[in-house]
């Protein structure tokens, strides 16, 4: 058995002290990172026992409720629409490209009725094109990074699939995982 050696005092760190500095790297704060409600949670395992992958993107995109809008934003403390469904796939290993016009080329088209948690929900504005995606969560809600109006500031956020949250819906895909 080789000999105890002494190290000098400003080497000594106690394991409770590197847990917490090795979590602080691992574990998002609360100042960047939302927790999920068990309703959200509870989502997120239904989700999970039909296709983990999507679980996981899911899980992922809700973690960021709340986060700040920035246009070109790729998370993730600040994402633009686009930025937050390439940001959330990549959370399950999925590449997908930046953009709304990328990212409709990057997925099978569905119709409204087939819309299952993970696809994804394009619109624009009545006479224009696809300007805007957003994540289908199931149960008629989506979470999108939007830009605000006089009421709701710029943030990632959950709406209702049905309601007039940003523009009129264009299109419904699905990503090929």
């Amino acid at each position: 058995m080789l000999p105890k050696r002494k190290l000098p005092l400003k080497f000594y760190i106690t394991t409770a002290t590197l847990a917490v500095f090795s979590l602080s790297f691992l574990v998002p704060t609360s100042a960047n990172a939302a927790t999920l409600s068990s309703e959200e949670k509870a989502l997120v395992r239904s989700i999970a026992k039909t296709s983990p992958e999507i679980a996981q993107v899911v899980q992922a995109a809700l973690t960021r409720e709340d986060a700040k809008y920035r246009a070109g934003g790729t998370g993730p403390d600040a994402f633009d629409c686009s930025g937050l469904v390439m940001w959330s796939f990549g959370k399950a290993g999925v590449k997908l490209k930046h953009g709304t016009a990328n990212q409709i080329k990057q997925v099978k088209r569905i119709s409204k009725k087939d819309l299952k948690p993970g696809d994804l929900v394009f619109s624009g504005r009545a006479k224009g094109g696809i300007q805007h995606v957003a994540l289908y969560i199931g149960d008629g809600k989506v979470i999108h990074a939007t830009y605000g109006s006089t009421s709701r500031k710029n943030q990632v956020r959950i709406d209702d699939l049905n309601s007039s949250w940003v523009m009129d819906h264009k299109a419904y895909g699905r990503v090929k995982l």
